[in-house]
């Protein structure tokens, strides 16, 4: 689970669904669910809140997340041993 560094949004990975929720936290309710990788299980948000960064430790990715679109943007391979 990540939140946005104004607070609006909490990013939660959904392992079963290889997804992305978004829940706004003024309604509590989900927004969005965004496709990603095999087993997301870490996310993060940058510092400007622009994108979250998600380990998809299934399939040895990092799915980049823009937030104003609820996308994902790129896929990047990483080595298995530093998923």
């Amino acid at each position: 689970m990540a939140i946005t560094p104004d607070g609006t949004r909490v990013y939660v990975a959904c392992l079963a669904s290889n997804a992305v929720s978004v829940i706004d936290t003024a309604t509590n309710t989900t927004t969005d669910t965004i496709p990603v990788g095999i087993l997301p299980i870490l996310l993060t948000v940058a510092p400007d809140g622009a994108h979250v960064y998600v380990t998809n430790v299934g399939d040895s990715t990092v799915s980049v997340i823009d937030t104003a679109a609820n996308t994902v943007t790129a896929t990047i391979g990483v080595s298995a041993s530093h998923v």
